[in-house]
């Protein structure tokens, strides 16, 4: 199971997140306010915010019926193995095989509000 992640340790990672999460995510993500992405949700403001809850974004029944909270424990899982994680997703990634990325990017979106 993932360990919250602590201040200290994304003090270190928001930057390797940013890139990460360039390169990852942001093919279907957008990060900044107002803003839509290509395929899945805007994640500004993520960090906190349950599952399938951003207005306006078509999710899957089976992310709406997750009922969980992103935080970083549950950011990390999703991005492991998002078919593991939310059976039936629309999210067609395959997965994050870094830890220390998976990480990174958990802590990058906790800053993105």
């Amino acid at each position: 199971m993932a360990q919250a992640v602590s201040a200290a340790e994304c003090a270190t990672d928001t930057h390797r997140g940013a890139e990460v999460f360039a390169t990852e995510c942001s093919v279907c993500h957008a990060v900044t306010k107002g803003t839509t992405g290509m395929m899945g949700p805007n994640l500004f403001g993520v960090y906190g915010r349950k599952s399938g809850s951003l207005p306006g974004f078509s999710y899957s029944q089976a992310m709406r019926d997750k009922d969980v909270s992103w935080q970083a424990e549950n950011i990390t899982q999703l991005i492991t193995q998002p078919q593991a994680f939310v059976p039936g997703t629309y999210m067609p990634y395959m997965g994050l095989a870094s830890a220390d990325d998976r990480q990174a990017v958990a802590c990058f979106l906790k800053e993105q509000h």
